[in-house]
């Protein structure tokens, strides 16, 4: 691979970055008026259109069609749950919690799912995990302890243990969401496409039973747009470009500035207190983050 590609590959990689760790931005900002179910519903809809779109540009309609011919009912229905935990239940989750919690608090478990992934790829695939995995996830978990305690173990100091708690809940559910994808070898502009057609119906679905349906006002047009066409949109297409052109390993390790940078987006935007403590949490969860998801791509 020439130098000239890998370079490539790290710019379509660092967009990626760049746009998700804006994440807790545009949540926080699409939700003025929106809940996470309105907010979420428009973000899925703007995503399968912009994915679908690029989909039929890179493989061109009869691909598509003979792509999807060759696929069962039973998995068509399996990437469509997958669909659920990956684009709804994990974004309602975190939506959630950034509309309503410390940011930098969710922020911390929002990156717990890396730790999530080693440990369900144990008990549901059976894989044998090295030691350092575990010591990983360990790390992880004290770093996760040492924001929500601010480093005072003595006594649990959330801001609110309901939204830390739906936010662990959606990023569990992005980890299962994660394993389970792990076996299945399609086209990933059809997998991407059908992840969203999922979460868009499941997204439609939760909107009708448990919210009702609103257009976002002004004030909310550009976050939405933002969040459904670039950050869970075209951002899919840039990683998978992405991945063609640098090693996966490199690219973990591109993943986990997201969250470094969102921090700072946090302070600027919303001039949430930063504690020296949340540095070194921070620190501890991107590391054992790292370390988890090396080692789940190495299987």
């Amino acid at each position: 691979m020439s130098i000239l590609s890998r370079n490539i590959g790290f710019v379509y990689a660092l967009i990626c970055v760049v746009l998700w760790s804006f994440i807790p931005v545009v949540s926080r900002f699409g939700q003025l008026n929106l809940d996470n179910f309105q907010f979420l519903f428009w973000s899925n809809l703007l995503s399968l259109f912009i994915v679908f779109g690029c989909m039929l540009v890179a493989r061109g309609r009869k691909n598509c069609c003979d792509i999807v011919q060759k696929l069962s009912v039973m998995k068509i229905i399996y990437i469509l749950f997958l669909g659920f935990l990956g684009c709804t239940f994990y974004y309602l989750c975190l939506y959630y919690g950034y509309a309503h919690g410390n940011g930098l608090e969710v922020l911390v478990l929002q990156y717990s799912w890396p730790i999530f992934i080693i440990i369900l790829s144990a008990f549901l695939l059976s894989e044998r995990l090295p030691v350092r995995s575990w010591v990983a996830v360990f790390f992880g978990f004290v770093g996760i302890l040492l924001v929500l305690t601010k480093g005072n173990f003595s006594e649990i100091q959330l801001s609110s243990p309901f939204v830390s708690a739906t936010v662990v809940a959606g990023a569990f559910g992005f980890a299962l969401f994660s394993v389970l994808s792990k076996k299945l070898h399609i086209d990933p502009y059809m997998m991407t496409s059908l992840l969203f057609v999922g979460g868009l119906l499941t997204s439609a679905a939760s909107l009708y039973l448990v919210s009702d349906f609103a257009f976002p006002e002004r004030d909310e047009l550009i976050p939405v747009v933002v969040n459904g066409a670039l950050i869970n949109g075209i951002s899919y297409i840039f990683w998978l470009k992405a991945l063609e052109k640098i090693p996966a390993s490199i690219s973990a390790v591109l993943v986990f500035l997201a969250p470094v940078l969102s921090s700072i987006w946090i302070v600027l935007f919303f001039q949430e207190p930063f504690y020296g403590v949340y540095l070194i949490g921070l620190t501890l969860v991107i590391i054992s983050g790292y370390v988890c998801a090396k080692n789940n791509q190495a299987g």
